[in-house]
């Protein structure tokens, strides 16, 4: 085998309460063709998001990724030909770079002739992105609650046996994570640990029950949004604007941020998402929403 498509799709994190986390897979692509060259050149492509200013060279991520894969089987890198056709908005927080990071290392793997095991990707792609929330999510699809351990990432996929519908809100502006995290505090108290403990544990009941009656209690969160926030102009507004529209409801930061994810069902949700948007530019903020729905399959990798 020397080229393969790989197709990667996008991801909420957090979910409020699942700080680094709890993973969602949602249906917003990025697609990647990497082929092992027959010259002696690396040749990068970019089409979409973020073409005008991502690397087209050895600097590029997936490229980073696949060399990874190699150095870990022990092996050269061969010189590779990668198309790359962004359809995910980068630094919004919908796991742009978790992607690229997932599509590198798999690609490789592939063809490398399947060395290494799917535990030892998702272990690659943590220790390369820095939390396991986003890769693990847009490797399985579906949500996916992830925990580090001594011995890598433990991971459990749920089945959720009812539909829910992501409206993620996009506005103009980046967040990047690590300006996003220094605003972080390194310790919090008791009560707010039980309270992020209580409504991820309802969380993951009602998403594995398909009772979303606490759906927006269980993704209430004081670990990292309220520190976050600040970063997000009119951020409370949005929300209520959501919760005006219907109760069906639940509304948090996606990721880092920018994006604005509402979790909904049995409603209207362009009539949310045009709620949502209207009070971004209220605040002087332009945004559009996509209306999404969960992602059950994961990466796809097809030879060619």
């Amino acid at each position: 085998m020397n080229k393969v498509r790989v197709i990667v799709p996008a991801s909420t994190t957090n979910l409020g309460p699942g700080f680094d986390v709890l993973g969602m897979a949602l249906n917003l692509y990025n697609v990647f063709e990497v082929e092992i060259s027959e010259s002696d050149e690396t040749k990068i492509e970019i089409e979409g998001e973020g073409s005008d200013i991502l690397p087209r060279d050895e600097k590029n991520l997936v490229y980073q990724c696949a060399k990874r894969v190699f150095e870990k089987i022990g092996e050269k890198i061969p010189p590779l030909s990668i198309k790359i056709i962004n359809n995910i908005p980068l630094a919004r927080g919908l796991g742009s770079s978790g992607t690229a990071i997932i599509a590198g290392l798999m690609s490789a793997n592939a063809l490398s002739g399947g060395q290494l095991t799917d535990q030892e990707i998702l272990n690659l792609a943590t220790e390369i992105d820095g939390h396991p929330d986003n890769v693990s999510a847009s490797m399985f699809g579906g949500v996916v609650i992830s925990a580090q351990t001594n011995n890598g990432i433990a991971y459990m996929k749920l089945d959720m046996p009812k539909k829910l519908t992501v409206v993620a809100v996009v506005p103009d502006f980046h967040i990047i994570t690590t300006k996003a995290r220094e605003l972080l505090p390194k310790t919090v108290d008791i009560q707010t640990a039980v309270f992020n403990i209580s409504r991820a544990s309802l969380l993951v009941a009602g998403l594995a029950t398909g009772d979303f009656r606490l759906l927006d209690i269980s993704m209430q969160d004081k670990l990292h949004q309220p520190y976050r926030a600040k970063l997000i102009p009119g951020i409370y507004d949005v929300f209520e604007s959501a919760k005006a529209v219907t109760e069906n409801v639940a509304v948090t930061i996606s990721g880092a941020g920018s994006t604005i994810s509402a979790f909904c069902y049995d409603t209207d949700a362009c009539a949310i998402g045009e709620s949502m948007c209207k009070a971004f530019m209220k605040h002087n903020v332009k945004s559009y929403s996509l209306i999404l729905d969960i992602d059950q399959e994961g990466t796809r990798i097809i030879k060619l």
